[in-house]
């Protein structure tokens, strides 16, 4: 085992995720949700993340957000290639190759207005979370917000015993080496023991269910999720209790649907959980409620809350863009009490007005004026669910839009070019709402080649498949490897078609 990785696994670099909680401008919103007071964001802000992985959202939050970035991640491959990212985006970001420990103890910090964790909190030891609270506690500013993520109970315990046997396996095996072979390793053992059918499947039925699901994991997630020595389930009022050392109260999850009780609890629960005056011990118990298994805090030193009237007026001005076609929005989704179908009468029309002038960002108190016999309560929750599911996404305004144009054009067209050699990362920066916007290899090729002058699918075409041709690729369709230059140039036609006449309007909308 390495000296400095602590009982992390390190013997392979996290994937290339992507996560818009960690985006300051997503953790105001869902702040603003509640009526919490939360920091300005402008060129002088300071954020920060810990354990930033590949540097994916990092880079993205630092090239799209005003103000300066922090981070740190002790693996050295992780850290060269945060940096080598800011460098094409030239953002206003530093990027350590610190623990915990060393991150906080240095001087050269200023005061964050937020610090964001996301997946770290679960797998390390209990002396780097307090390493966390210390830099939370010396470094967070008054008012500052703090997010963190990671897997708790109750909604674990089943399947703990499932990672337990996992990174048993592979810490008693003695092997070394690459992701997949031991991943490997200890996947066939745990299947080996299945079929042996220990008599702890009976108490456990959906034990082999999520053991299948488990195997269908890229192997480099599955080792840093289920490998590493640390793995601490905690309770939510264990997490709150544990952050209060650094002044921090919780505030909300930065899952918006959390906000819409009737969406996630029956009638029942709803009843029993209004009559717990404690806000940690209500939200522990709703916990059991919905069964769950990772949670998405946002946590605030020293909450400040504005008028409910304030609140809505701030909610309903905000611009929002839509992320899809109307049509392509689904109206039925699953949550904790089951399918939920939304009205076609409320929620096409809003869709509908979303998408007009080609997908131009714009507020509900603009669709209010249209539509005065609307309340605005029941738009608030059609905000709600819409930011829950991706489809809309709030806007920073014109000042912030400006600042931050330049460098997420040089962090997008550095990410386009890797396109061209790799599929890694598969999101670009927004300088309209912040964060990072999904688009997959294709779509980057495609936006890159569009950029330089090819307008047409035929052009957009032939410019990739000399990309894919010339480093020997063959493209799939319906499960056939399609084998002459006339198949995959005509797969690719279609694809571009697809690109210039659905896609383009959107991210020409959200300024990729």
């Amino acid at each position: 085992m390495n000296s400095w990785n602590e009982g992390y696994f390190t013997e392979s670099t996290y994937t290339y995720g992507y996560y818009r909680e960690l985006s300051p401008v997503f953790m105001r919103w869902c702040l603003l949700l509640k009526g919490i007071v939360a920091p300005e964001i402008t060129a002088e802000s300071c954020h920060c993340e810990l354990g930033f992985g590949q540097g994916v959202s990092a880079n993205i939050h630092a090239a799209a957000t005003p103000g300066k970035f922090f981070g740190t991640d002790f693996n050295p491959s992780h850290a060269a290639q945060a940096k080598e990212l800011v460098e094409a985006s030239e953002a206003d970001a530093k990027f350590f190759e610190d623990s915990f420990e060393e991150f906080s103890k240095r001087e050269d910090l200023p005061e964050f207005d937020s610090i964001g964790l996301h997946g770290i909190w679960s797998w390390i030891s209990t002396e780097n979370r307090h390493h966390i609270i210390e830099i939370a506690r010396r470094h967070l500013k008054s008012g500052g917000m703090f997010y963190n993520s990671y897997n708790c109970l109750p909604g674990w315990a089943p399947s703990a015993p499932l990672r337990e046997l996992l990174a048993m396996y592979d810490r008693y095996s003695g092997k070394s080496g690459a992701a997949k072979g031991r991943v490997g390793d200890a996947l066939k053992f745990v299947e080996e023991m299945l079929a042996a059918k220990p008599a702890y499947l009976s108490l456990a039925p959906n034990f082999a269910k999520t053991f299948e699901t488990l195997k269908k994991h890229n192997p480099d997630y599955l080792a840093h999720e289920y490998l590493n020595l640390d793995w601490d389930l905690m309770y939510f009022a264990d997490e709150a209790e544990f952050l209060q050392e650094a002044k921090l109260d919780f505030a909300t999850t930065a899952v918006p649907l959390d906000n819409v009780d009737k969406l996630n609890l029956s009638a029942q629960a709803m009843q029993f959980l209004a009559k717990i005056d404690n806000p940690l011990v209500r939200e522990q118990a709703r916990d059991y409620f919905v069964n769950q298994q990772f949670r998405k805090d946002i946590f605030v030193r020293g909450i400040r809350r504005i008028t409910p009237a304030e609140r809505m007026n701030k909610i309903l001005e905000m611009r929002y863009v839509l992320m899809t076609s109307a049509e392509n929005v689904p109206l039925k989704f699953l949550t904790t009490i089951g399918e939920v179908k939304l009205s076609e009468e409320i929620y096409r029309p809003v869709l509908e007005f979303l998408q007009e002038d080609n997908f131009r960002p714009k507020s509900f108190s603009e669709y209010l004026k249209r539509n005065p016999l609307r309340d605005a309560r029941g738009i608030l929750e059609v905000i709600i669910i819409l930011v829950n599911g991706n489809h809309i996404l709030p806007c920073q305004n014109d000042a912030a839009i400006k600042l931050v144009k330049k460098s997420c054009e040089r962090l997008n067209a550095h990410i386009c070019e890797r396109a061209k050699f790799e599929n890694a990362i598969n999101f670009l920066a927004s300088p309209l709402t912040g964060t990072g916007i999904n688009l997959n290899r294709f779509q980057q090729i495609f936006l890159a080649q569009y950029k330089n002058g090819d307008k047409t699918a035929e052009k957009l075409a032939a410019a990739a498949w000399k990309i894919f041709s010339q480093q020997g690729q063959k493209l799939i369709s319906e499960g056939k490897t399609l084998e002459s230059p006339e198949e995959n140039l005509a797969y690719i036609e279609k694809l571009a078609e697809t690109f210039l006449t659905k896609h383009l309007p959107i991210f020409k909308a959200l300024s990729l």
